[in-house]
């Protein structure tokens, strides 16, 4: 599986359900209902957009973050 290349430069797994965590904080924000078949099914967008953007097995956190961003404005 990919790891995730954080700000301070370490190398972590990757973690589906923090992104789920971030999109739900968003809808909520937001003060936007939803349900987690929707935050799974968008989570899901989120690693095929950022997958082309994977190099050497890891992808930095921005990117990732990038990623939530657009599939959100989508």
């Amino acid at each position: 599986m990919y790891k995730v290349k954080k700000r301070d430069n370490t190398l972590v797994e990757f973690d589906l359900s923090k992104i789920s965590g971030a999109i739900v904080q968003a809808f909520e924000a937001q003060n936007r209902q939803y349900n987690m078949n929707i935050i799974d099914f968008l989570a899901l967008k989120v690693t095929a957009d950022f997958e082309p953007k994977v190099t050497n097995d890891s992808i930095t956190v921005e990117a990732i973050q990038d990623s939530v961003e657009e599939v959100l404005v989508q």
